[in-house]
Formats: structure tokens, C-alpha cells, sequence
């Protein structure tokens, strides 16, 4: 532990005994011998009934109407929210006599409401409803400040994630919100009613102290003061025990929220998080053996031999859909197929997914066709889209089954069959041993196969994935990328992954989508993509050198940055048609110059042997190791990424900084036109 210094510990040293003392006070002059006598009396037992009585009855009123309030200012943004906030704080700092003739000129017989409230019968001011409404007054905003600090707290992802899952609003409240602030309400409740049972000046400013009906503990405090201060010290200790036996069975949880465990139990992720690249996709683009994906007709949903079927059989469900806004796209897909949703930072690709879960206003969809149904003006609970954040968002307070069988549960599947079908699940993702766990106890390759298990069992007509591998270990997400991939292949629905690895969009995807700046780049198989990509970030993506250009009749690229290439395909790419000018005029068309940087070569003097057509200048900004080879990124016009092996390196003595000549084919450009 650090030294506290010196400047610091004598005030607060200070402060603690300056709280500390007249606590001290009133331990020391209790009278001990008569204390059980004085607490067993009539009045005593009276005045505390009613101070429980009220105190209960304040809480319920401001569980009441707290709760709502609590969850409305940490959901919803509306105007005057700054406002609400600082009215449901006052109480907290008026005076409490202020608050009493506040509540007077409010709900007094002379009052705001007095007169509406009269002609229903109902008298507030010096009546026991009339002290719980006070005590509820100065107590509720300690309920919702505690309440929306733990609401806050808590990921909204979890409440989407189950409505993704099928839960209606109410429902997503009751069995995932309120038991994951479960301790900042239980804080705030305690507080609450600690708070009315020691209101004062409120209580007796608008609801008197009448003797049986609105004389609570403070109250008799204040009369015994005058006539028995011993006998006001003894109950003044009574307070004070309850006062401190409710701080200490908080321990200071109203300060804190619950740890939101971003899917198990532990930090997680940050939200937002993305996979790097690992290199090119290399030209092995075919799919493991066995695994190719049904696109029509019936798909095998079968269950493992002697598990039996978890539920009917699958009905298959193409998508056609068109999002607009934020993210602008239209996809139209058969059932079975998967893709990969892949683009720069900042693209578009949780906006698409969220588009289509209905949970953004940034992006909506106004055509979203599964199977014969169009859902885009259905709630998120009625659209049938499973949804598996990044994080996993497995509900913490659940087990493994209870995880697993919620969607099921959702749609009114009985319990017992819904745990059984979840049962099966996690038994096919080879979790099943597993079941009776919480989120906090699995490994993270763990509650990917869990939170894709609950997917999987809430029979979506479509499945979301965002980046599901991205938090794993290079093992974990292998093994992980092989269980996922054999569940994809017999999804009778189609597969959207948002993915940053290229490994993982050949290996799990038939075509790729492509974002940029919210529009579609690309669409096209992994294949495709590699032969002719239709963006620099595309090509850079693939592990390629790609520079946008226009091409010219001599068959040369001038690029956008003001250098020029000369390539073998480039005059091809042209237009030639007749013009005004004459019969053969050239039009120049606007593209990619593509090149592997295994073609590029390197030089540390100009070079001579071969005569390439393309020859610059550059300086080494980096050199960086990838698999068994080297890959130099070479400063120049235009920037270039070179591949080469080690000891071509060492024996080019090159280094960060290296001045270096760059130099590439002319048939080894490839230009992709636009």
C-alpha cells in the first residue's frame, strides 16, 4: 500500500471523529439499567409499530413508482430529462420542514390536489397516509438514484440479446434486468426505508404528531427531549442501531454497480473490439471436405443418435431485404448460406445487424423477407433473428440450460420440455457436461459454444453473428471456427458473421458482403472477391497493393496520387468508340492496380536486370515478420507493400529508414475496372 500523506491523513482523521463523536455521545449516555424498560413502554412500542407501518408502506409506494421512474432516466432519452433528474433529487437537499409545507400547499386540504382529493374522500394532511406520504417524498429519490446508477451499469446488450431471443419487453424486464440490479435495488430499497423510519420534519410539518396515528420514533424523540432526555437518548440508540445495522448489511453497495460480466462474469471484450488480420487469403478457397453448404430443399437437422429431435423439423428460410439509412444495403439469399459481413471501422456492419434485429433508429429495414413472411414492421421479440454479440451477453444469473433454453422459454415452450431441448444443444456443441454452470465459471471458447447453443435452439429463421471469434486465443478460435462451421452447414436458415479475419470469411462464409461508409462495395464469393476486388481496402484486406487510377490508350495507369504505372491489361480496360474526333477515340476507365507483394521487388541500386517498366523510389517505413516470410512497407509514390524472404533481407542489409529502389512487372498488375 502507498504512504498516505501526512496533508491528507490529519483532516481526514478529523472528519472521522468529527462524525464519529456524537455517536460516541449517545453511547455514553444511554441510561443502560432503564433502557429495556424504556423501550418496552406503551409509547415506545407504539411509536415504533407506526414507524414500521410507515416506513414499509413508503417503500412499496416508492417501489411503486421509483422502479419505473429509476429505468425511464437510465433508458430513455427525452426532453427535460436533466430536469426529471434534479426534481427527483431535491427532496434530497431541501430542508425537511420545507418539504412538509411544500406537501401542504400540494396535497393540503388547500392545497393543488386537496380539493380533487377531498371529493373522492380521501384527507391526507395529519392522517397516518399523510405521514407515508411524506416519508415517501424525502426517501424515493434514494431508490432511484441507486436503481439508475445499477441500470446504468448494466450492458443493454444483455436486454437485447434476450429480445433478439424472443422476450417481450415485460418479460426481458422481469428475468433479465431486475435480477441483474437486483443488488443496486436491494441497496437502494434498504436506504429507502431506512430513510422513512427516521423522518422528521416532513412528517410533522404535514401530517402532525398525533399519538397512535402519526407519532412515529423521531417524532417521540422530539417530545421526549423536552420533558426525558435519557429516555429521548434510549430511543435515539434504538434508531441509530437500525440506522447502522442497514449500512452494514449493505456494505457499501449503493456506491457500486454490479459488475456487468459482458457474458462471463468476467471484464470481457471491450465493446467495439475487432480481430486484425492475419494475412492474405491465400488462393486455397475451398471449403473442408464434407462440409458443403445445402442451398434448397430439406436440410439434415437431425439429433445425434439416441438424443432424440429437439422439436419439429426445420422449415428452410431465404432472406431477401433492403436496409436503408446509416448502413444502405439489399441482400438476397437462399436458405442455407452464410456471409460474411466485412469492412473498415466505422462501415456499417453493426448498424446492418442491428438494422435488422430493430434495434437501431440509425438504419431501418423497410423491406425484411424470411421465408413467405415479411418482418420490418414487426417488434425485435416477433422477428425469429438470433442474435450472438461479441461478447456473448450470456446472462449471468442463469445457468448453461437456463441460458440455452431462455428463447425457447420465451415462446412458451414448458419448462421442462425447453430444458431439454437445451439439454440437446449443448450436447452438439460439446458443452453439455456443462449445463449446470454459470456464465462466470466457462472458458471463453466455452461460452461461444453456449451463446451460439442458445441461438441455435431458439429456432431463428435467421442468425447474427458479430464477430464471434474475436476474443479467443489463436487455439481456442480454431477449435471454436470448427464447431461453428459444422453447425452453419446445417442451418436451414442463412448466416449473417461480421468478421475482421479473412481466414475466418473463407473458412465459414459462401459470399462476402462488403461495406464502406455504410454503402455496399462488394458482394460476391470469397473467390470472386480475390480475382477482382472493388475497393483499395478490399485489396489491402486480401494482403494485395491496390492504388484506384484510371487508365489510358497507351496503356499506362495514372494514378490518383499523381504517379503512373504501366501495365500489360490496362489499354484493354479502355473504351474505344467513335466520337466527333474520329472513329477510334479512347475513353479512359477508372479502376484498381492490383499487385501481390510477392511481386514487387526490392533493390538497394537502380535496377538493371530484366528492364521492369515500373521503377521508383521509397524509404523502409516497416518491416514486419508474416509466417516465414517478411513484409516491408516502402514510403514512396506510391506506397508499396513488398514480400520477401529473410535472407534476401539480410543480405540487402535493410532496416526502418533503408532508402530503397521498388520495381514490379508490368504483367504482374492487374487492373480491375469500376
Amino acid at each position: 500500500m502507498r504512504k498516505t500523506p501526512l496533508t491528507l491523513a490529519l483532516p481526514a482523521t478529523a472528519a472521522v471523529a468529527f462524525l464519529f463523536l456524537p455517536l460516541l455521545g449517545i453511547l455514553a449516555r444511554t441510561p443502560w439499567s432503564t433502557l429495556p424498560a424504556r423501550l418496552t413502554s406503551h409509547e415506545a412500542t407504539e411509536a415504533l409499530g407506526l414507524s414500521l407501518l410507515v416506513s414499509a408502506w413508503a417503500l412499496g409506494l416508492s417501489l411503486l413508482l421509483g422502479v419505473p421512474l429509476a429505468w425511464l432516466l437510465a433508458r430513455v432519452d427525452f426532453p427535460g430529462k436533466s430536469l426529471v433528474r434534479s426534481l427527483v433529487m431535491l427532496p434530497m437537499v431541501l430542508p425537511p420542514t420545507v418539504a412538509g409545507v411544500a406537501l401542504l400547499q400540494g396535497y393540503g386540504r388547500r392545497g393543488v390536489l386537496g380539493p380533487a382529493l377531498e371529493s373522492l374522500g380521501i384527507t391526507l394532511p395529519f392522517s397516518t397516509a399523510g405521514a407515508v406520504v411524506a416519508s415517501s417524498f424525502v426517501a424515493m429519490p434514494f431508490l432511484v438514484i441507486s436503481l439508475e446508477g445499477a441500470l446504468a451499469g448494466l450492458h443493454p446488450r444483455y436486454e437485447e440479446t434476450a429480445t433478439s431471443l424472443g422476450a417481450t419487453p415485460l418479460r426481458v424486464f422481469r428475468t433479465i434486468t431486475l435480477p441483474m440490479v437486483a443488488p443496486g435495488l436491494v441497496a437502494g430499497a434498504a436506504l429507502t426505508w431506512a430513510r422513512a423510519l427516521g423522518e422528521f420534519g416532513a412528517t410533522i410539518t404535514f401530517a402532525g404528531n398525533l399519538p397512535g396515528e402519526t407519532q412515529t420514533l423521531p417524532l417521540q424523540v422530539y417530545l421526549l427531549l423536552q420533558d426525558d432526555p435519557e429516555g429521548a437518548t434510549a430511543v435515539s440508540l434504538l434508531l441509530l442501531l437500525i440506522a447502522t445495522a442497514v449500512l452494514l448489511a449493505l456494505r457499501g453497495h449503493w456506491l457500486q454497480t454490479r459488475t456487468a460480466g459482458r457474458g462471463r462474469g468476467g471484464r470481457g471484450p471491450a465493446r467495439g473490439v475487432g480481430g486484425t488480420p492475419s494475412g492474405s487469403w491465400g488462393s486455397d478457397l475451398r471449403k473442408p471436405a464434407g462440409l458443403a453448404r445445402r442451398r434448397t430443399g430439406a436440410v439434415n437437422h437431425a439429433a445425434p443418435e439416441g438424443s432424440g429431435h429437439p422439436g419439429p423439423a426445420p422449415t428452410p428460410h431465404p432472406l431477401r431485404t433492403t436496409v436503408t439509412g446509416a448502413t444502405t444495403t439489399t441482400l438476397t439469399a437462399e436458405p442455407g448460406t452464410t456471409i460474411a459481413v466485412v469492412g473498415p471501422n466505422g462501415a456499417g456492419k453493426t448498424t446492418l445487424l442491428r438494422a435488422l434485429l430493430g434495434l437501431t433508429d440509425r438504419a431501418t429495414t423497410t423491406t425484411l423477407t424470411l421465408g413467405d413472411k415479411d418482418v420490418a414492421a414487426s417488434p425485435p421479440h416477433q422477428r425469429h433473428i438470433s442474435w450472438v454479440p461479441q461478447d456473448t451477453a450470456l446472462f449471468p444469473h442463469l445457468t448453461a440450460v437456463a441460458n440455452t433454453a431462455y428463447g425457447l422459454r420465451s415462446q412458451g415452450v414448458p419448462r421442462k420440455e425447453a430444458h431439454h431441448q437445451a439439454h440437446h444443444w449443448l450436447t452438439r456443441l460439446d458443452v453439455g457436461d456443462l449445463a449446470h454452470r454459470k456464465p462466470g465459471s466457462l472458458s471463453g471458447g466455452q461460452a461461444q459454444r453456449v451463446a451460439l447453443a442458445r441461438a441455435l435452439a431458439a429456432r431463428p429463421r435467421l442468425l447474427l453473428l458479430d464477430e464471434p471469434l474475436a476474443a479467443l486465443d489463436q487455439s481456442t478460435r480454431s477449435a471454436v471456427r470448427h464447431t461453428l462451421r459444422t453447425h452453419l452447414a446445417d442451418f436451414p436458415g442463412v448466416c449473417l458473421i461480421v468478421t475482421h479475419d479473412p481466414v475466418e470469411a473463407v473458412s465459414l462464409a459462401d459470399h462476402v458482403l462488403v461495406l464502406e461508409d455504410g454503402a455496399t462495395v462488394q458482394y460476391a464469393t470469397p473467390a470472386e472477391l480475390t480475382r477482382h476486388p472493388r475497393s483499395p481496402w478490399v485489396a489491402r484486406m486480401l494482403g494485395r497493393n491496390a492504388w484506384p487510377g484510371k487508365s489510358t490508350a497507351e496503356g499506362t495507369l495514372l494514378l490518383d496520387d499523381g504517379a503512373s504505372l504501366v501495365t500489360a491489361d490496362a489499354r484493354r480496360a479502355g473504351d474505344p468508340h467513335e466520337t466527333a474526333a474520329g472513329p477510334h477515340e479512347y475513353e479512359a476507365a477508372a479502376g484498381l492496380a492490383v499487385v501481390g507483394p510477392e511481386a514487387v521487388s526490392l533493390h538497394t541500386a537502380p535496377p538493371t536486370a530484366g528492364s521492369p517498366r515500373n521503377v521508383w523510389q521509397g524509404t523502409i517505413r516497416e518491416i514486419t515478420a508474416h509466417g516465414g516470410r517478411l513484409r516491408v512497407l516502402v514510403s514512396g509514390e506510391p506506397d508499396v507493400v513488398a514480400e520477401i524472404t529473410p535472407a534476401a533481407a539480410a543480405e540487402l542489409k535493410l532496416s526502418e529508414g533503408t532508402p530503397v529502389w521498388v520495381s514490379v512487372k508490368a504483367t504482374e498488375i492487374t487492373f480491375v475496372p469500376l
